[in-house]
């Protein structure tokens, strides 16, 4: 799920403004996841060969002495930092714009975790069998996933030149598998150890808690349905993202060593959308099962690429904006006759995909192939028209500030908890609790008790490993300017 992308420390990497607006029962898959002082008085008259104080002005055409400073406190000669700080000004004094508190790069986006937040409580409704459709919560996971690890991946190689994958994966293992492990071991005490569950239950666990760990369980529910005992069906999409999290930091490097296809990446990525889109309907035509077309990575990839390709479009207009090259001028252009609609295309992208949740089909059957055929690529294109608007809109909008409460936004970074704990507690308390308390009221408690387990989780466990983790990349250091001598006679004029 998205959530794997988004790290709690540092947060959804929001991208630099660069515009100047404010800007199923037996017929669905189980689990789905669905300086010194001054050498003379003030105004007293220099003596002939002395020199200037740093700071003091100067008069026109008087050059500067060695190692005065420059109005903006630089020193004289010298020249303008590099990096990615040098871009980002040039793109800050090209818009007029300043950046946004908690808008920049670095800075945490709340209303992305609303998103997000809206996305599992989906998924809980969907496993409570009141929402036929909530599990579409996991294509907005998908795209949420493919921008933020792809923003991440983009502005390391721009502040530093390049990607350490040893880190990357690094700092995927300590964000993901603390918690996965502890659902593991609970798990495995409860069915497997005191001997709880019957045979079947404990070698349905096993056999899901292997295809977990090995971050296969995706290709597992292909070819068999399993709920990992009621434990671990649900972990199929974290193995899908897993899939994406390794294969993914190879293919971008590699694309960017190539200049022709660096500067095209966006228009690169949504041909593999539309790669994905023609080779599922390719399967679906052949008879392949549901099964096949949604739970393996190379039909669901869509809206992971979704995701990727609104990064790096993102990105592609930044540079234009900072002036780094034609083909980015475009992008820069594009991006901004986009935001001219987006203030609608938000909103209504919320509308439609809360639409599709509820009608949306809960089955393999044929009412579903409309999906397989183009569907789960809409959705994620609607979940990329939503992100765009909260990533480039106005922070004071309707829009963004209802997905950024605070109740939304706290439910969003521990989401990945959430997810975890929510299925466990479907499965072994929801249906009871439906039949006493009713369908709703039960919705609730269960929704309760996941929020208790999965805040458990991260403050106990998941945080206190993520302040242990490898340090992000830093960029490299630029040589300070060297020390000019003093002039001489300058210790005598004192």
């Amino acid at each position: 799920m998205a959530q794997h992308g988004h790290d709690p420390e540092r947060g959804a990497r929001r991208a630099a403004v660069v515009s100047p607006r404010r800007s199923p029962a037996a017929d669905r898959p189980p689990g789905t996841l669905l300086a010194d002082p001054p050498s003379r008085l003030p105004g007293q008259p220099r003596t002939p060969g002395q020199p200037r104080t740093p700071g003091q002005p100067r008069t026109p055409g008087q050059p500067r002495t060695p190692g005065q400073l420059r109005t903006d406190g630089r020193p004289a000669g010298s020249t303008r930092p590099t990096g990615s700080a040098a871009p980002q000004e040039r793109a800050a004094r090209a818009t007029g714009a300043p950046e946004r508190s908690g808008a920049g790069r670095g800075g945490r986006n709340p209303a992305l975790d609303g998103v997000r937040a809206l996305a599992v409580l989906c998924v809980l409704v969907f496993h409570m069998d009141s929402l036929p459709g909530g599990y579409l919560g996991v294509d907005v996971f998908f795209v949420l996933s493919g921008f933020l690890i792809t923003g991440q991946l983009l502005a390391e190689r721009d502040r530093t030149g390049g990607v350490s994958l040893t880190r990357f994966y690094l700092r995927r293992a300590y964000r993901l598998l603390p918690a996965f492990w502890l659902l593991a071991l609970v798990g495995l005490t409860a069915v497997v150890l005191p001997g709880i569950g019957t045979a079947g239950e404990r070698t349905e666990f096993l056999d899901s808690l292997a295809a977990s760990t090995l971050y296969l369980n995706n290709y597992f529910q292909v070819v068999r349905q399993s709920t990992g005992a009621g434990w671990l069906g649900h972990t199929w999409s974290l193995s899908l993202e897993e899939q994406f999290y390794l294969l993914w930091p190879l293919v971008l490097v590699a694309l960017c060593r190539r200049p022709s296809l660096a500067r095209r990446l966006p228009v690169v990525l949504l041909g593999g959308v539309a790669g994905v889109v023609l080779w599922r309907n390719v399967l679906v035509t052949s008879g392949a099962p549901g099964t096949r077309t949604y739970f393996a990575l190379d039909t669901r990839a869509d809206a992971l690429l979704v995701g990727c390709a609104l990064a790096a479009w993102l990105r592609a207009a930044r540079q234009g904006a900072a002036g780094e090259g034609g083909a980015a001028l475009c992008w820069r252009r594009r991006l901004d006759r986009v935001g001219a609609v987006l203030p609608v295309a938000g909103p209504a992208a919320l509308a439609l995909l809360a639409v599709a949740t509820v009608t949306a089909p809960s089955g393999w059957g044929q009412g579903s192939a409309w999906l397989s055929r183009g569907g789960y690529t809409v959705v994620a294109l609607l979940a990329g028209a939503l992100i765009l608007t909260l990533e480039q809109g106005a922070t004071t909008s309707w829009l963004f500030r209802a997905l950024a409460a605070r109740p939304l936004a706290w439910l969003g970074r521990v989401s990945y908890g959430f997810y975890l704990w929510h299925f466990p507690v479907v499965a072994h308390w929801g249906h009871d609790l439906t039949g006493a308390l009713g369908r709703w009221p039960a919705v609730v408690v269960v929704g309760v008790i996941s929020m208790a387990l999965a805040a458990t989780s991260y403050y106990l466990l998941e945080l206190p490993i993520q302040r242990r983790r490898p340090a992000g990349p830093r960029p490299p250091r630029a040589s300070p300017p060297r020390r000019q001598p003093a002039l001489a006679g300058s210790r005598g004029s004192r």
